[in-house]
């Protein structure tokens, strides 16, 4: 689809999605009177009329909630924007199915992500019925927990199915993280005080204890964002030879780096490191080097400051190495001891981890007394068992594994650089793994499985096109080896004649 059919249809979904919105939106202002009522129910139209017409529009939708939720979440509570996000994806699957059918194509079930991926699932759905699990709806949350943005994947692979789509997305983290991180410097600088006229965001943000969180709902999906956003800037840093697109680009990774730093968070900065080390191996010419050294002085040079500069003391807090391995070690020894009790798992939603993730039935989740796991590793061990644990880890291997494979055999420097921002971005969200439950999280973790689809679709678009360029290759040498005499020696035929 070339770039102008591309945005005609574009405009005439959104002109079309609008005008339904808009009638739907004056008939609730006149059944309800309220503004609010007329407003959400325009949303509401919008999002489910596009979602149906174009799997494209209702991922940047996904994309949009997940980043906006801390307003939308925060101001008014309730079933409806809990689930608004799952209502998208639940109408994104449908599409996709329904395309399918039509078109009497399932390739995108033709990978090796997908066995592990019945498995997991099957495994899962029958731990939601285990004794310990205290009631059904605490079962669907841990359902929910585990398995939310894993089918994800599956759109994803045919959205993505051009460069030129991959870049757009990428172009619009990097664009969406300036604004983010510079509301998020100046929360951090001037408090919370401005947004004092709306109370509920106000209290939410006493919540975190003055942590910048931008629009955001926590620090810690700020952070995250912000730095998975780092690595897929730096990526596009690489990729583009021209030197103003590459400073725009560097400057981007430093704004989204500063977006790290801002937010507060020790996973977070843990994550980050753990991505630059994986990009560090995994990069071509270790052109990263005078990066990670940059990054490492000015952080020494932070860390050294005296104490009573203020916000130093608090930094070298969140990057102490104890802390960190403690806040790593003691989760998993109680994990460890809870799956030696209990091999086959609690069941999902036991207590062992629900934490934040399941609100108010957190209280009704300890069926067992079982101390809280803040650790996604260790609550896959208690919650599901050896065996879940192992299709968990199983599935997880085979995506990351996907994706180092396509970084180390992209041909061009280039391609490799694009792959390998996303797939070292990959690793932020692996890495709060330790600390947390990071897959579960709409403003980051949503990314491990987006990367890892767009990453192996565009390694297997980029192999057909060299394919198809050594077979172009090939007939080329062919004819251009063929012996010129071949030509002036006659023909059977014209032997005869």
């Amino acid at each position: 689809m070339d770039i102008r059919r591309t945005i005609s249809v574009t405009i005439l979904i959104a002109t079309f999605t609008a005008g339904i919105g808009a009638a739907a939106g004056l008939i609730a202002l006149g059944v309800e009177g309220s503004v609010w009522s007329s407003l959400l129910v325009i949303a509401i139209t919008v999002a489910f009329i596009g979602s149906l017409l174009s799997l494209e529009f209702s991922f940047y939708l996904l994309l949009l909630l997940g980043l906006t939720e801390g307003i939308y979440k925060t101001m008014a509570p309730s079933l409806f924007t809990l689930a608004a996000k799952d209502v998208v994806l639940v109408l994104m699957l449908g599409r996709l199915v329904y395309v399918s059918l039509r078109n009497h194509d399932f390739s995108w079930l033709r990978q090796r992500l997908s066995i592990p991926t019945v498995l997991f699932t099957g495994y899962v759905v029958a731990m939601a019925v285990a004794p310990s699990t205290a009631s059904p709806s605490l079962a669907i949350a841990g359902i929910r927990s585990w398995l939310l943005w894993l089918p994800l994947y599956y759109p994803v692979w045919v959205i993505f199915d051009s460069k030129e789509k991959v870049l757009r997305l990428l172009y619009a983290l990097a664009a969406a993280i300036v604004p983010l991180t510079l509301y998020g410097i100046y929360q951090r600088q001037m408090g919370f005080e401005h947004l004092a006229p709306i109370e509920e965001l106000y209290l939410h943000s006493l919540w975190h204890a003055g942590r910048a969180m931008s629009i955001f709902n926590t620090p810690h999906a700020f952070g995250g964002f912000a730095a998975i956003v780092t690595l897929v800037s730096f990526g596009l840093a690489l990729y583009h030879k021209s030197k103003p697109l590459r400073l725009l680009f560097i400057g981007t990774t430093i704004v989204a780096a500063g977006g790290v730093l801002t937010s507060d968070v020790r996973g977070v900065f843990l994550g980050l490191a753990v991505a630059l080390l994986m990009f560090l191996l995994l990069a071509r010419h270790k052109l990263t080097i005078g990066f990670l050294v940059a990054i490492t002085a000015v952080v020494s040079w932070i860390y050294l400051l005296p104490e009573d500069i203020e916000g130093t003391s608090k930094l070298r807090h969140h990057t102490s190495t104890q802390i960190v391995i403690k806040r790593v070690t003691m989760p998993l020894g109680r994990a460890i001891d809870q799956v030696t009790e209990y091999p086959l798992g609690y069941g999902v939603a036991t207590g062992s981890g629900s934490g934040r993730i399941f609100g108010q039935l957190r209280a009704r989740a300890a069926a067992h007394d079982l101390e809280w796991i803040e650790n996604e590793i260790g609550r896959a061990l208690t919650e599901l068992g050896l065996p879940g644990f192992f299709f968990w880890a199983w599935l997880l291997w085979i995506a990351v594994r996907t994706t180092i494979h396509a970084v180390r055999t992209a041909v061009t420097d280039a391609d490799h650089y694009l792959l390998l921002g996303m797939s070292a971005a990959m690793f932020v969200v692996l890495s709060g793994l330790m600390t947390g439950s990071a897959l579960y999280d709409a403003a980051a973790g949503i990314y491990f499985w987006i990367f890892a689809a767009i990453v192996a679709r565009l390694h297997q678009i980029l192999e057909a096109k060299r394919a198809e360029q050594d077979d172009t290759t090939d007939t080329a040498d062919a004819e251009a080896h063929t012996s010129p005499m071949s030509t002036m020696l006659p023909t059977a035929k014209s032997g005869v004649q």
